[in-house]
């Protein structure tokens, strides 16, 4: 960019959630108004190439897209793994964060299995640097529409110490087994995960899934109605598989694809940080969030009617 070049810079609603983050965090209104001043200039300035393995969180672009592909994959099984979203020293800093977090609220001696730590987003700055000031809130929204989604409201960070196996074989959704009837679920839109270990072999942590299911989640629901959601459907299960990712990769999951705490056998305990994304406006329209698997996801809609005519309400 030449020197005296300008960027017009637009104030839109990412500047707003952004602003808003930054001042829950602690930052000052000044500093949060120059912070996302420079944010949106970044965005707005071409990319300059950067040298193999030397990525901070200085030099990632930010302009990364989502190919065709992933976004058919996202439509098709429920789930896409992006690799290399999270730069190097964010990824320390997250992981540094978590070793905090354990020494404040340690798991039982000889513990195996999974271990939760849930916190607030604007109480964990470290933890939401990894949406935040990474490709990754961008990259989400491509799903959604830009300046569609919502930051969220709480972080999760879930360990799995070995050794340890799951036998129950079944998937859950999120927010809405064993609820009462008369109670809203706390549906959301995108998990977005965060892979601060290595999770390339299998049972070493990894997340199961049930690819598809928020296509047939979906079908159940419009025969019986949403507010049959106080346990799990009762579906034809596709084979399950599990999540494979390198330490800086991030998954986006459809909120609907039936999922598990996964095996760990490996020497390591596994670490993924989770936030649930909403769209702006979706607790209003649960209900048809149930039926509708696309209700959120307006960019897929071109590309899933040609194999999904099904998926439609009404259909």
């Amino acid at each position: 960019m030449a020197e005296n070049d300008t960027i017009t810079i637009r104030v839109d609603d990412r500047i707003e959630q952004a602003l808003a983050a930054l001042t829950r965090g602690g930052a000052s209104p000044t500093a949060a108004i120059e912070q996302a001043i420079l944010e949106s200039a970044r965005r707005a300035a071409p990319s300059a190439p950067t040298a193999p393995n030397s990525i901070d969180s200085q030099t990632l672009s930010v302009q990364r897209k989502l190919t065709r592909e992933q976004l058919l994959e996202f439509a098709e099984r429920g789930f896409i793994v992006i690799p290399d979203v999270i730069p190097p020293d964010i990824l320390a800093a997250a992981n540094a964060a978590v070793d905090e977090r354990l020494r404040e609220h340690p798991p039982a001696e000889g513990h195996a299995g999974p271990h939760f730590l849930f916190g607030k987003w604007d109480e964990e700055p470290a933890l939401a640097a990894l949406l935040r000031d990474t490709p990754a809130f961008a990259l989400a929204e491509e799903l959604t529409g830009d300046g569609a989604m919502e930051y969220p409201w709480q972080t999760q960070v879930a360990l799995t110490y070995p050794p340890y196996t799951d036998d129950r074989g079944m998937p859950h959704i999120d927010g809405g087994m064993t609820r009462k009837a008369d109670d809203p679920p706390r549906t959301f839109t995108v998990l977005a995960g965060f892979f601060l270990t290595d999770q390339d072999d299998e049972d070493s942590g990894n997340l199961f899934v049930w690819p598809g299911t928020h296509r047939q989640h979906a079908q159940y629901f419009r025969e019986r109605g949403p507010d049959a959601f106080t346990s799990y459907p009762d579906i034809t299960l596709p084979e399950r598989v599990q999540i494979r990712g390198k330490a800086g990769d991030m998954l986006l999951k459809h909120y609907m694809v039936g999922h598990n705490v996964g095996n760990n056998t490996s020497d390591r305990v596994r670490r993924t940080v989770y936030f649930r994304l909403r769209r702006r406006g979706h607790e209003a329209t649960w209900r048809e969030v149930l039926q509708d698997p696309w209700h959120d996801f307006t960019p897929l809609r071109p590309l899933v009617s040609a194999f999904e005519k099904n998926d439609e309400p009404g259909s």
